[in-house]
């Protein structure tokens, strides 16, 4: 059964069962007659804020003539985060300008600049500050007089030490990132012929950010202590260059048109992260002069990529289309011997429609059958910038020298390199065709696509017995294939007061592992201790989809232990216990039982976009959703997996008893000796969704009234009302069905 909600719903309820040996009739802190049995806090509510503002201002200025034009304008943004201690201001400037200095050349500019401050969240490891929400005790108040700070927490191992206070986190932690951006282009237009034309341009992205961490002295009685407080700076300093030389040829003659486009282009990048760590015995001063425990670190890399680009286009009379292209790139983040690679592509098109034999087919107003065929490469950036190196690391080792075992630093390699990381590159073939009806009114485009890539670059785990603790190492491991379809229909009405259009946009992809280095290899990612040691998350293999979810397949819950006895042996499985399948039926539940249990990747998405117009006044929805794709509820873990003594979801409240067997949710236990946390069907959930994404109702005042008022030079004014994300109609329990997904390199 579908549910729907409200986009702006959060609302989970946690719960832990008052035990008696709490002593929860003991008051909560000294001076006070409130107890533990008496006090019950919504951690969710003393965390998240509602109704927050959200400020912003633009002005701007424009003119100019037929020599010069330009715009000018400067902004202001200040939102207060629905989290505590969350927000979030810039202000912002724009230049823009275009200069004819003759008949010949044009100069032009645009420059943008703004400073931000934003104050965010760290996680600590996996405890994210929802994840603290979720497993802080409702019997503890947010606040204590009598601890340094003025807040509580967990105090014993009974109260589950490992959260902490995430209203304590959100005000005495702060991490401030204060950046500066500076981005901009100039350029230069030559004229040489009418047909021969020629742009030079030079561009800038400069970032300076400045990160500061401070954690002041504390004690909250329980989970978190500072005896000194902590300060950390961090300085990134990104400047990135790009120079562009472009000459375009357009020429026609006798129905033919020819141009050709040629490309000359370098972008380098130099990274610089500077970071400076220390304690300081006092909360007074927060800089590191005079703190101790100073630590510094500086790093310095760069990347460089050289771009040569060819382009041809011809047509007949716009009825035979024709484009081909060739395009050579060097980019230095790839191993030495295969920084170079070539990218060629080329496609056509008829226009049907302009034939001679379709003159008298007045209903159809265009027909066009186009194709194409291209390889891409991937942008290596996105990989690091040296990510066929490992890098040397320092750290506190011990080793022999000369007989004797040294404690001390020591440079080490903590993976292996790969010498031969190539670009990636993705060969697309598609070929589509293009209806229009009753001039064009009603359009219909259809298209057939596949991509194939032969040399994807994956992290291939390093086996342990290496001796090396890094993550893997990145290799053109893979191959991998995407092809689908993609249909648009859409309809306008022009004509009358009133009028409107509708577009609709259906999309099927099918993905899949073609092969990896060897026949029987895998790639598995995610998993962590709150799995309860019980294996990856996800699996790729060749003749699946990538990134497949992958565990145990759950058939119930063992109602008695002589089910237990009878079921394929089960270590520490007891009756309230989930029951998992035997697949290969050797009568013991292992690793060889896990399989594949669903894909990320939806069957097909939609969309639907309506605009309508009467008169003065506009109006627009657009909803859109995805079909058949599953989602691995983790939050649900942290909520219903008791696997220790955290707070809980009120779910848990159904757990198995020997007097309450019709559920599905096992049995309460500590340490979760049937590791019923382990990746399974049961955190598996439909993600399909249809969302009512955007809503706007609007009105522009008529041209003939803002001239007569002139009230301070205004002459265009629109008023409108527009909304986000009104509601979702899902069968997902958390959140947010719209997640997305991360693909693990």
């Amino acid at each position: 059964m579908f549910t729907v909600r409200k986009s702006s719903e959060r609302s989970q309820q946690f719960t832990t069962p008052r035990l008696e040996s709490a002593n929860f009739n003991l008051p909560v802190y000294e001076g006070t007659s409130q107890t533990f049995a008496q006090t019950n806090t919504n951690w969710q509510r003393e965390y998240f804020r509602r109704n927050q503002p959200l400020q912003q201002y633009n002005v701007s200025l424009s003119g100019g003539n037929g020599v010069s034009r330009f715009y000018t304008g400067a902004g202001y943004f200040d939102q207060q985060g629905i989290a505590q201690g969350l927000n979030f201001k810039r202000l912002n400037y724009r230049l823009n300008s275009e200069h004819t200095l003759s008949k010949v050349f044009t100069f032009g500019e645009n420059l943008y600049i703004s400073q931000s401050k934003q104050r965010f969240d760290v996680s600590q490891g996996n405890r994210t500050p929802i994840v603290n929400v979720i497993r802080m005790q409702p019997y503890l108040p947010v606040y204590n007089p009598n601890n340094l700070g003025g807040f509580m927490g967990p105090q014993n191992s009974f109260d589950a030490s490992d959260p902490v206070n995430p209203v304590e986190r959100a005000f005495l932690v702060e991490n401030i990132n204060n950046t500066t951006r500076i981005l901009g282009t100039a350029y230069l237009k030559v004229t040489i012929a009418p047909w021969l034309k020629f742009t030079s341009t030079y561009g800038l992205d400069y970032s300076n950010v400045a990160i500061e961490n401070y954690t002041p002295i504390h004690n909250d009685g329980g989970t978190s202590i500072a005896a000194t407080a902590s300060i950390q700076n961090q300085r990134l300093l990104t400047n990135t260059q790009l120079f562009t030389q472009q000459l375009t040829f357009e020429k026609s003659f006798e129905g033919h048109n020819l141009g050709a486009t040629f490309v000359y282009e370098t972008q380098g990048q130099n990274v610089r992260n500077e970071t400076a760590s220390g304690t300081q015995s006092t909360n007074v001063v927060r800089t590191l002069n005079g703190a101790n425990n100073v630590t510094a670190n500086s790093i310095y890399e760069t990347n460089f990529i050289r771009s040569m680009v060819g382009r041809i286009t011809y047509d007949f009379n716009e009825r035979y289309l024709l484009a081909a292209s060739l395009r050579r790139d060097g980019l230095s983040v790839f191993a030495p011997g295969n920084k170079f690679e070539n990218f060629p592509a080329v496609s056509a098109g008829w226009r049907i429609d302009r034939e001679n034999f379709m003159k008298d087919v007045n209903s159809i107003s265009e027909l066009k059958l186009r194709g194409g065929y291209g390889i891409t490469g991937i942008n290596g950036v996105l990989l690091g910038n040296y990510p066929y190196l490992q890098p040397i690391q320092r750290n506190q080792s011990t080793y022999p020298f000369n007989g004797t075992v040294i404690n001390g630093n020591g440079s080490f390699y903590n993976g292996l390199s790969n010498p031969n990381l190539a670009w990636e590159k993705t060969k697309q073939a598609n070929i589509g065709l293009d209806m229009g009806f009753l001039e064009n009114r009603l359009t219909f485009v259809a298209e057939y696509f596949q991509r194939k890539t032969d040399n994807l670059i994956l992290t291939v785990p390093t086996p342990t017995s290496f001796g090396f603790g890094g993550a893997g190492t990145l290799a053109n491991v893979a191959g991998m294939e995407n092809k689908g379809f993609e249909f648009q229909a859409s309809y306008r009405k022009t004509r009358g007061d009133f009028t409107w259009n509708v577009t609709g946009l259906l999309s099927v992809i099918r993905n899949q592992v073609v092969r990896l280095n060897n026949e029987n290899a895998s790639i598995t990612a995610g998993g962590d201790a709150d799995f309860g040691g019980g294996g990856p998350l996800t699996n790729t293999v060749a003749g699946k989809p990538v990134q497949s979810f992958y565990g145990y397949v759950v058939e119930g819950i063992f109602q008695s232990e002589a089910e237990v006895t009878a079921h394929a042996k089960q270590s520490g499985a007891a009756a309230g216990d989930l029951k998992f399948k035997d697949l290969d039926g050797n009568g013991v539940i292992n690793d060889d039982d896990r399989t594949f249990i669903g894909s990320f990747l939806p069957k097909f998405s939609y969309s639907l976009n309506y605009g309508a117009n009467y008169k003065n006044f506009d109006f627009t929805v657009f909803f859109q959703g995805v079909q058949g794709n599953k989602i691995f509820n983790a939050a649900r873990i942290i909520r219903e997996g008791m696997p220790r003594l955290f707070n809980a979801d009120v779910a848990v409240l159904n757990a198995w008893t020997p007097s309450n067997t019709n559920t599905d949710m096992p049995r309460a236990v500590n340490g979760d000796p049937n590791q019923n946390v382990r990746p399974s069907t049961r955190w598996i959930e439909d993600g399909s969704y249809l969302r009512f994404k955007n809503v706007m109702i609007g009105y522009n005042a008529p041209e003939s009234w803002t001239k007569q008022t002139g009230v301070l030079g205004i002459s265009r004014l629109r008023l409108y009302v527009s909304a986000q994300n009104l509601f979702t109609v899902t069968k997902y329990s958390g959140l947010d069905p719209e997640i997305g997904s991360k693909m693990v390199r």
